[in-house]
C-alpha cells in the first residue's frame, strides 16, 4: 500500500511534538436524537494547538478539545478524534456527535485534516511544510496519509503529557472521518496501531470498498433498512460507481502516490481493500464500519459489504470475529447520532466490559448487511472474495 498507493509515512522518530491549550470555556448543549428526545450536554470547551518540529522545519494545526462534566471512567475519559468537514468561508466547531459523546462521558477531539494537508494538488499544510513531496516513491507521501498523520499528532500529545491534563484515558481513543477522510481514517488505522477503535464512514474506492466488486446497474432491497421508494417498494436500482479515472484525476490524485496514478485498471492491483481493513486486525484494536445507501451509489456501499465479508474471514481466522462492525443506515452521507449510539454502546461493551443485553444496540444489526440478505446476495462474487 506504501508503495503502490498511499505512499508511507516519514521516519518520525525524531519529531519533537508540543501543545498549547486555550482558555477553557463551559457550555450546556441540547442534542436532538432522532426519536426527537433531548440530550443535554454539560462539556467544557478549549482550543488546542499541536506543533512539530523534525528536520528543523516546523509547523502545526489547530485542534478543538471537549470535555464532559461528569465523572470520568476508569482511567480516565476515553477519547473520540474527529476529521471534520470545514467547509469554506466557516470556522471548525463541535459537532452533536461531539455533544453526544460528551453525554455518555467521552472526551472528543476534532481537527480539519486540510490544515494539515491542503485538498488539492499544492501538497501543502502542515504535513508537507515539514515532509515536503518528492521525486522518490518514499518521499511521495499522499494527503490521504498525511491527514492520518494529524490523528497520529493528537495522540503523541496525549502521551506527552495531554491525556494526564485532560484526565483522558488515550489508549481508549477512537478515530472517525466521512467519505474522503473515511478513506484516511481507515488508513490511519492500518499505519498507526495505537488507535484503538477504528471508524471510517462511507469511505467508497480508495477506502472500505472493494475495487474489483461493481454494484452499478444492480437492484437491492432495503426493506429491512425501512426504505419506501416512489413506486411503494423497498428497492433501489443503483446508478454509477466511483472509477479509478475519477480518483486519478487532477482533482484527486493528491489522495494518493505518484505510483497510483499509473494503473490503467483496478485488476492490476496487486491488492484489494479488505488487505487494508485486515491490517487493522489485533486483539486489542476494533474497526467499526459505517455505510450509508440512499444516494451512496458513487460510494458502492455493496462493494463495503463485500470488503467487510472477506475482512471478517482474518478476524475470524484470528479469533477476532467480533472486533470488526458494519453499522449500515439507509441514508445520510455521514456518521449519523444513531450510528454513534451504536458505536458507543460496542465500545462500552468492548472497552469496559459492560453486558450487551445492557445496552440499546441489538449487537446481531453490527456483525450483519443488508447485502447478505438472500434476495440481495451476488453468490458468484461474495464467495470469491470468501475464497481468495
Amino acid at each position: 500500500y506504501e508503495y503502490y498507493m498511499y505512499g508511507p509515512l516519514p521516519d518520525m522518530s525524531k519529531e519533537k511534538v508540543s501543545f498549547k491549550l486555550g482558555e477553557w470555556q463551559e457550555r450546556k448543549e441540547t442534542v436532538t436524537m432522532p426519536d426527537e428526545s433531548k440530550i443535554e450536554a454539560d462539556v467544557k470547551v478549549a482550543s488546542l494547538r499541536i506543533e512539530v518540529e523534525n528536520h528543523g522545519k516546523k509547523s502545526g494545526f489547530d485542534t478543538i478539545v471537549c470535555l464532559p462534566t461528569c465523572e470520568p471512567k476508569q482511567n480516565g475519559y476515553p477519547v473520540y478524534l474527529e476529521m471534520s468537514f470545514v467547509w469554506p468561508g466557516r470556522t471548525m466547531d463541535l459537532s452533536p456527535n461531539d455533544y453526544y459523546a460528551a453525554s455518555r462521558g467521552y472526551a472528543s477531539i476534532c481537527y480539519n485534516p486540510c490544515d494539515v494537508a491542503a485538498d488539492n494538488s499544492s501538497r501543502t499544510g502542515a504535513f508537507y511544510e515539514i515532509y515536503p513531496y518528492g521525486t522518490d516513491w518514499k518521499e511521495q507521501t499522499g494527503a490521504l496519509a498525511a491527514w492520518g498523520w494529524g490523528a497520529s499528532k493528537i495522540l503523541d500529545a496525549l502521551e506527552l503529557g495531554l491525556a494526564g491534563e485532560l484526565n483522558i484515558n488515550k489508549e481508549n481513543n477512537m478515530l472517525s472521518g466521512v467519505s474522503r477522510f473515511g478513506k484516511a481514517t481507515l488508513l490511519a488505522g492500518a499505519y498507526d496501531k495505537r488507535l484503538k477503535v477504528v471508524v471510517p464512514a462511507c469511505s467508497g474506492a480508495g477506502g472500505a470498498a472493494m475495487y474489483r466488486y461493481k454494484s452499478e446497474g444492480k437492484t437491492y432491497d432495503f426493506a429491512t433498512l425501512g426504505h419506501v421508494n416512489e413506486e411503494g417498494t423497498s428497492t433501489h436500482f443503483t446508478t454509477q460507481n466511483e472509477a479509478l479515472g475519477n480518483l486519478q484525476s487532477t482533482d484527486l490524485g493528491h489522495w494518493f502516490n505518484d505510483n497510483f496514478l499509473e494503473f490503467d485498471c483496478v485488476e492490476q492491483f496487486p491488492f484489494d481493500q479488505h488487505h487494508l481493513a485486515a491490517l487493522v486486525a489485533d486483539p486489542n484494536r476494533y474497526l467499526f464500519l459505517i455505510s450509508g445507501m440512499l444516494g451512496e451509489d458513487w460510494v458502492n456501499p455493496a462493494a463495503s459489504a463485500v470488503t467487510y465479508a472477506a475482512t471478517k474471514q482474518v478476524y475470524e481466522f484470528l479469533g477476532l470475529s467480533d472486533h470488526v462492525c458494519l453499522c449500515e443506515h439507509l441514508q445520510g452521507h455521514a456518521v449519523l447520532l444513531t450510528d454513534m449510539v451504536k458505536l458507543l454502546d460496542y465500545c462500552d461493551v468492548m472497552l469496559y466490559e459492560k453486558k450487551a443485553q445492557d445496552v440499546e444496540t441489538d449487537f446481531d444489526t453490527i456483525h450483519t448487511s443488508v447485502f447478505w440478505e438472500e434476495k440481495n446476495l451476488d453468490k458468484e462474487v461474495y464467495n470469491h472474495f470468501l475464497n481468495i
